[in-house]
């Protein structure tokens, strides 16, 4: 499929790709237990038919399709070097298949009102029309089907003391973020996204993450470690983790994140 706007996450023209797969696996790893309260409180059940948007290399994935084993997993992803690694990193493949498919959330290569449940995170924020994903959301989700969307907003990002290296760094990514079709405020956007798309029983929560809940290095690659590889090096990334680590270690400095989570149904 041809798209020529392809947003703000382009794996293949990152210069530190090796750093975001192992980013992408930690932080999997680290919130694993929360992700799936998240998915099941938002509906998820064993046998459904599941549909994943922007699976990248399947960290996320291996845990939909434990949650879902009786039924299958689409897993859907534009980048060909992450899809390529899909197969070997879902340990148990669902009954009804697993399926990869190297696309574009907003050209969905699946049949209409085909799909149970579906989820994405962290992806909406790095395309360039949200609407339209989550509109062919709607289109292949049954009646009775779920769709869950979690993502950032960086109003939600809290540093005490603040730090001026770290308001560079998210200032400047939220430019360069913006230019490629981005957008760091998308959190608070997606329920009105749900609602136009047609989804009924939409619902929004914030949940918060702070330095006293995750390990610092985890939460920092969740705040800064993508926003940095967009700058290069115009940030001394190792310094600002060592500072910064060292002031929360002592107590003297708390980082929080929050997340949207916004769920709906297709009636």
């Amino acid at each position: 499929m041809t798209n020529t706007n392809t947003g703000s996450y382009q794996f293949e023209a990152l210069n530190d790709a090796q750093f975001q797969t192992q980013r992408l696996q930690q932080q999997a790893q680290a919130v694993r237990s929360l992700e799936t309260s998240i998915l099941r409180g938002a509906g998820i059940q064993p046998t459904h038919d599941v549909l994943e948007i922007g699976s990248g290399p399947g960290f996320v994935s291996d845990l939909l399709a434990e949650l879902a084993p009786q039924g299958s997993l689409h897993a859907v992803e534009p980048s060909p070097t992450l899809i390529a690694q899909l197969e070997g990193n879902v340990r148990q493949k669902p009954a009804r298949g697993l399926f990869s498919h190297q696309a574009y959330g907003d050209a969905l290569p699946l049949a209409d009102q085909s799909i149970d449940f579906s989820y994405t995170r962290f992806v909406l924020q790095h395309v360039p029309k949200p609407q339209a994903v989550v509109q062919e959301v709607f289109r292949v989700t049954r009646p009775g089907g779920r769709f869950c969307a979690v993502d950032s907003d960086d109003g939600l990002v809290l540093f005490h003391p603040g730090e001026p290296r770290v308001d560079h760094v998210l200032h400047s990514a939220q430019s360069i973020q913006a230019s490629q079709g981005g957008d760091r405020f998308i959190g608070r956007k997606m329920q009105e996204m749900m609602l136009q798309a047609g989804f009924t029983k939409v619902k929004t929560r914030v949940m918060m993450l702070t330095s006293s809940e995750l390990p610092f290095p985890v939460l920092f690659n969740i705040l800064l470690g993508y926003k940095a590889s967009l700058l290069g090096d115009a940030v001394d990334l190792a310094k600002l983790f060592e500072d910064l680590s060292a002031d929360v270690a002592a107590g003297r400095r708390l980082v929080a994140a929050g997340v949207f989570i916004v769920s709906g149904e297709r009636a």
